[in-house]
């Protein structure tokens, strides 16, 4: 058991994800909830929960990639449409996720994409996912989002419905 997780509003999720090895601990026993995860960090998380480690393999085509951790990671979730880089052809892997980043991530593992939802970037694949509950007791900041949190909100996702989705969005 971590020690610093005990009674917390994402025990319950933490001890799941950590069984399932989504997620772990450190090795002095803690969790460190309010850690900020990183976009290559939220990639292994997507990936892993999804029950995919060990297809995560190849090399992103993102510029800033080369020898990084996660490339495996970063490709994989790439290619199924989970992640995206930025424009400039860069995924800024140790760039802290944001909770818009991290929503989008987890709303597009279950088959959601900008044309199945409505509206634009970030208020369409937000809005997802508060309705599907994702977001419950999230209260998000703006300085990037914390492990106890990616732990609630992967969680979450977890009992959701994996599929694609249509224009119409069914």
């Amino acid at each position: 058991p971590l020690s610093d997780i005990a009674g917390e509003d994402f025990e319950d999720a933490v001890n799941v994800l950590t069984e399932l090895e989504v997620v772990s601990g450190y090795p002095d026993g803690t969790f460190k909830p309010d850690n900020i995860v990183t976009r290559a960090e939220m990639a292994v998380i997507v990936v892993s929960a999804l029950g995919l480690s060990n297809y995560a393999t190849g090399t992103a085509n993102f510029s800033d990639m080369g020898g990084h951790w996660s490339n495996p990671f970063v490709a994989y979730a790439t290619s199924l449409g989970v992640i995206a880089g930025y424009p400039d052809g860069t995924f800024k892997p140790d760039k802290t996720v944001s909770y818009d980043e991290a929503a989008t991530m987890l709303v597009a593992a279950l088959g959601y994409n900008t044309d199945s939802l409505v509206g634009t970037w970030p208020a369409n694949f937000v809005t997802k996912a508060k309705t599907l509950g994702i977001l419950d007791g999230i209260k998000a900041g703006v300085t990037g989002a914390n492990r106890g949190d990616i732990a609630t909100m992967t969680y979450q996702t977890l009992d959701q419905g994996i599929g694609k989705t249509n224009k119409d969005g069914d």
